[in-house]
This record gives C-alpha cells, structure tokens and sequence, in this order.
C-alpha cells in the first residue's frame, strides 16, 4: 500500500458534483489524462475499455487539463470510449484538488497546465487505499493489473 485516498469533491462528466466518498467499498483504477491527447491517453482510454469488460471496477479518468476538460467535453470523450455509467467517470475541478491527488496520493506528478502526466494506471482497494500503478505499455503489465483487480474483488 502506499497511501490512503483521501476524500476529494470534483464534477463529473454530467456536471454534476462527485463526491469521492462514493467510491468506498469498492475497487478501482484511476489515471490522469486529458481529451485532446494524442500520446498516451488513448492508449490508457481502451485498456480501460478492456478493464470496464472485464472486471467490475470502477474507473475514474482525472483530467490534468481543466480550462478546456469541462463537462461536456469529458462527456464526448467517455461516449467515444464507451464508458459505462455509473462506473467509468470522468473528473474536473479545481486544480489544487486534482494536484493534490495526482502529487500527493498518487505521485505520478503536478497538475499544473503543463499537460504532462502519467501513463500508469493507479489501482485503489476498497478501503481507498493506493495499491500499485501499471505501466501501459506491455501487455504483461495490464494482465497483472487485471489480476490483482480480480485478486481485490474476492477480498472484498
């Protein structure tokens, strides 16, 4: 484990406030992204498809681009990706929110309008507690992310 998610409020892609607390007692994997990424969002965007078919986690897309991510636009993104509600959603908010996720409990970098970020995919227990984080480049590593979800699904 390497650090507990600590409660947040963003919106989500309806525009409605999503409270993080609504993830307690469940598994899930979140990654930092932004929608007009041409590099490795799309990647993380279909293995993410592939999460959502298999498993029963739930997945939460942060944007580290607030000013152009808004609702509607993370809407368009998730129809493209075929994200099912309510379990793939889709976060804005204020940026000091979603740095202090991505810094502080994720340590995958800043959210800071420099639209760098992390490929990894970061998994999270039932308990809100960080786990691991998989690289999306190599197929082994998404097998292992899909095994230890399936792993914290029995546990739970």
């Amino acid at each position: 484990m390497l650090n507990t998610v600590p409660s947040f409020t963003l919106v989500d892609q309806t525009g409605a406030a999503f409270d993080g607390g609504r993830l307690s007692g469940k598994v899930w994997v979140a990654n930092f992204m932004f929608t007009s990424c041409t590099a490795t969002c799309p990647r993380q965007s279909t293995i993410l498809q592939r999460v959502q078919r298999e498993t029963a986690a739930d997945l939460v897309s942060f944007t580290v681009d607030v000013a152009r991510d808004t609702p509607e636009v993370l809407a368009a993104f998730a129809k493209r990706y075929g994200a099912a509600a309510p379990r793939w959603h889709f976060l804005t908010g204020p940026v000091e929110t979603l740095n202090r996720l991505a810094y502080d409990v994720f340590q995958v970098g800043n959210v800071d309008g420099k639209l760098e970020h992390s490929s990894r995919l970061l998994l999270v227990d039932s308990k809100r507690a960080y786990r691991s984080n998989y690289p999306t480049t190599g197929e082994e590593s998404v097998n292992r992310l899909l095994a230890d979800i399936k792993q914290l699904e029995k546990e739970t």
